[in-house]
């Protein structure tokens, strides 16, 4: 009897016990779906009004003040040559001789023929005031000294063009030629170049043509001279749109560099005159998706920030920030940095590093991973 009422009371005393920890855990979970989740440290900045250069940006190619390609203007065999690859050249200097030695020969005889037809011509117009010859024997005279001079003009331009010259300074490329080869007319010879000044060419949106006018500033980089930026100025614009609606632009750099050679490829910028101060942000507060541009703002919810996310429209970009379109308003405060554990409602809390200057900073660490790991709770 004893051992029985010893098992109840026992009994009894084991259900309070649980029947207290259930009651201590039920408060405990009630408390924390109170609570909530922990809120995820973030850093915030604000989009904001600022003056953001604007440019139209195009791809361009350089070319030389004056390039050409020297060719030959009629046929021959080469007997000489006075030039070699990569030399520096002067205006007029001689390149290549042609074979002229019958074009020689024939001034020769064109020379005498012109000389005999001139005496001709004095001796019939001294005899013509005293009518011992006729108006039609001085007429074919002169019409004679007339032809041979035509003649002998035509062997010399001949033999001009079997002496080929610079048509004007620069630097010759690689010679295509040699001692003893026979030219046909069009036949290469070597590139020359004046590289003292160079142009760049390219084409822009015809949006962007009413927006032009010469001596506008020009950005040009080139691979060839990585980090570097070199400042040109618009020179022409053409008048007339190509095939596919493109303004086609000259711009001439202001100074040559031994980088830059002509037919490099530019990456080309000109910086468009409206200078209104324009909504933007971070470019990190920007998350680009397959949806589209999104952002986190931080909105005041009943117990302090939470986080809701916006479709935003961006338009140009300019060193770390972007510039918006669409999707926020001045003042909005966005989430810089750690988008992908956040979700609308999330609770926020900002951190004391809540400006651009210190998200630059966070920025040049190994990595994201590390970021997101010193801003978790």
């Amino acid at each position: 009897m004893r051992l029985s009422v010893a098992f109840a009371a026992g009994g009894s005393l084991l259900a309070i016990t649980l029947v207290a920890l259930l009651g201590i855990r039920h408060g405990r979970v009630e408390s924390q779906e109170v609570a909530g989740p922990p809120p995820v440290k973030v850093a915030l900045a604000s989009a904001e009004k600022r003056v953001m250069p604007r440019y139209y940006s195009s791809v361009g190619t350089l070319e030389a003040n004056q390039q050409v390609l020297v060719t030959a203007e009629t046929a021959g065999r080469i007997v000489a040559l006075q030039f070699d690859s990569g030399q520096v050249l002067e205006a007029g200097q001689p390149l290549v001789t042609l074979n002229d030695a019958p074009e020689q020969a024939q001034r020769i005889r064109l020379t005498a023929l012109l000389k005999n037809a001139e005496n001709r011509l004095a001796r019939i117009r001294q005899l013509l005031p005293s009518r011992a010859t006729t108006q039609e024997q001085f007429d074919q005279a002169q019409a004679d000294r007339d032809a041979a001079r035509g003649a002998l003009e035509q062997v010399n331009a001949v033999i001009a063009q079997k002496n080929v010259r610079a048509p004007f300074g620069g630097q010759a490329g690689i010679r295509l030629v040699h001692l003893g080869q026979y030219l046909n007319p069009g036949d290469p010879i070597a590139s020359l170049s004046d590289n003292r000044h160079l142009r760049a060419n390219f084409s822009l949106d015809e949006r962007a043509r009413a927006e032009l006018a010469p001596g506008q500033a020009v950005e040009l980089q080139f691979q060839a001279a990585p980090g570097r930026t070199f400042t040109a100025r618009v020179s022409a614009i053409d008048p007339i749109l190509d095939s596919a609606r493109m303004t086609r632009v000259q711009a001439t750099l202001e100074d040559s560099d031994p980088l830059l050679s002509p037919g490099m490829y530019a990456n080309v910028r000109v910086r468009r005159p409206d200078d209104a101060p324009v909504l933007s942000v971070p470019r990190t507060a920007v998350v680009t998706t397959a949806y589209g541009d999104t952002a986190f703002v931080a909105r005041e919810g009943e117990h302090g920030l939470v986080a809701e996310r916006v479709t935003v429209r961006i338009g140009a970009t300019q060193d770390e920030r972007v510039e918006i379109l669409g999707g926020l308003q001045p003042g909005d405060r966005v989430v810089l940095s750690g988008q992908i554990r956040l979700s609308d409602g999330t609770p926020l809390q900002a951190t004391d590093r809540n400006t651009l200057e210190h998200l630059s900073l966070e920025r040049s660490s190994p990595d994201q991973a590390s970021l997101d790991q010193d801003l978790r709770p």
